[in-house]
């Protein structure tokens, strides 16, 4: 196989989206290679998890023929003239150059490589792949001989002069590659029409009473209560499904056992099914051991994040109740319930309040990540002081972009540090 001396932004997004481990895409050529990339990289000083280690890759984007054959995208009515097939090469690829985070890891003996987060290659002590001849199979081939000659300059600029090294990072890596937060409010207003504004949808006089409700409850405890039936259960549920209109001109006629079976997530356990009005079938319900590993608080059915629960626990013999339900695609309905609830002299816990009200009134932060990174659960990516909960890419249009990055308060990036002794 010949060595591919240059390799250019389209190829390497080949490599990043088409190789997988499980395909076993690996020569033992490029298995040793691996090897050798892995011990190249070892200069640089690894993270505390799993002896990670990270570098940063410019990479040219080439000119237009690595991009595709205007021929083929024409045929396939892509495009229309050669004009457009440079304009969308130019879409696809609108800077000189691209950056990529190329980072490994080693965890019980096996050694992990990783691509813009994204694991293409995981090697272990012995080479063990037989793959069939394939166009990806030489691809990788040829990429992992350019990553290693190219790993091993990288190298020796890091231990030359790691200052300046980490200088020409800090001013040349795209701000779409790192870090940030960015108050709410900077944004609602920068966005305009186009932002998703809890205050505006809510309305000022519901915000209000959000603001009160919580500073009225803060530090508080509400009562328990001394029993708890099926029927109360649903009727307080009912209280919440009412406030949000789920159900229009039905309301009326559905009961609240209804309007719960309706909305909720249907893993009750048998909830639905007990004798409404007995605490004693209640308390027996609950204590059965059934409740374990089903769903029976979550009132608004949806996914790991964008639910709404309505806990119900026992203690000290007492009965208490729990609203959960700040996730940004259920905020609004939330609120509502929570003060519907708390009008109608429901004894309840809202759960992250101080969040919630942040999160209604702008007050809070959004947490900008790397363009690379589905922006969910990206919570340990943020110090828990600034208390980030919803996160975004900085993938708006060119000019929004602009306009945000000043907005944005960057976190300082983790400089690339040679071991004891290379630098």
């Amino acid at each position: 196989m010949m060595k591919q001396t240059t390799f250019y932004a389209p190829q390497i997004c080949i490599v990043r989206d088409s190789i997988k481990p499980e395909d076993k895409l690996i020569s033992q050529e490029a298995y040793l290679t691996l090897l050798e990339i892995y011990e190249a990289l070892s200069i640089v000083k690894p993270g505390n998890n799993d002896n990670n280690r990270t570098l940063w890759l410019e990479v040219e984007r080439g000119p237009t023929e690595v991009f595709g054959d205007y021929r083929e995208y024409k045929r396939d009515g892509e495009v229309t003239s050669r004009a457009e097939f440079v304009q969308l090469w130019k879409d696809y690829y609108p800077e000189d150059t691209m950056w990529y985070e190329f980072s490994t890891r080693e965890y019980m003996g096996e050694k992990f490589f990783f691509l813009d987060n994204k694991l293409i290659a995981r090697t272990g002590t012995e080479y063990t792949a037989n793959p069939l001849p394939s166009p990806l199979l030489d691809l990788f081939g040829q990429f992992t001989a350019w990553l290693l000659e190219r790993i091993r300059r990288e190298m020796n600029k890091l231990t030359g002069d790691p200052s300046a090294y980490n200088t020409y990072i800090r001013n040349n890596l795209p701000y779409k590659k790192r870090y940030g937060k960015i108050n709410r409010t900077k944004l609602w207003e920068l966005l305009g029409d186009e932002a998703n504004r809890f205050d505006k949808n809510l309305g000022q006089e519901t915000v209000r009473k959000l603001v009160d409700f919580v500073r009225n409850t803060t530090g508080q405890k509400p009562q328990p209560y001394s029993e708890m039936t099926a029927d109360t259960f649903f009727r307080i549920c009912e209280i919440g499904y009412d406030a949000n209109d789920y159900f229009g001109d039905q309301k009326a006629s559905l009961s609240p056992r209804e309007k719960y079976i309706s909305r909720a997530d249907g893993r009750d356990a048998g909830l639905s099914k007990i004798e409404g009005d007995s605490a004693e079938e209640f308390n027996k319900w609950y204590h059965s051991g059934h409740v374990m590993g089903a769903h029976p608080w979550e009132i608004c059915r949806g996914g790991n994040s964008t639910h709404i629960s309505l806990y119900v626990f026992s203690k000290d013999g007492n009965w208490h109740l729990s609203l959960d339900g700040s996730s940004s695609a259920r905020l609004e309905e939330t609120v509502r319930m929570a003060i519907a609830l708390y009008e109608n002299g429901i004894k309840f816990e809202l759960r992250d309040a101080d969040r919630i009200v942040r999160k209604v009134t702008g007050s809070d932060y959004i947490g900008i990540v790397p363009d690379n990174i589905i922006p969910v659960y990206c919570h340990a990516s943020f110090p828990k002081e600034d208390l980030i909960c919803d996160f975004l890419n900085l993938d708006f249009e060119p000019e929004l972009a602009e306009k945000i990055v000043p907005l944005v308060t960057w976190y300082p990036l983790v400089e690339i540090i040679p071991v004891k002794g290379q630098g």
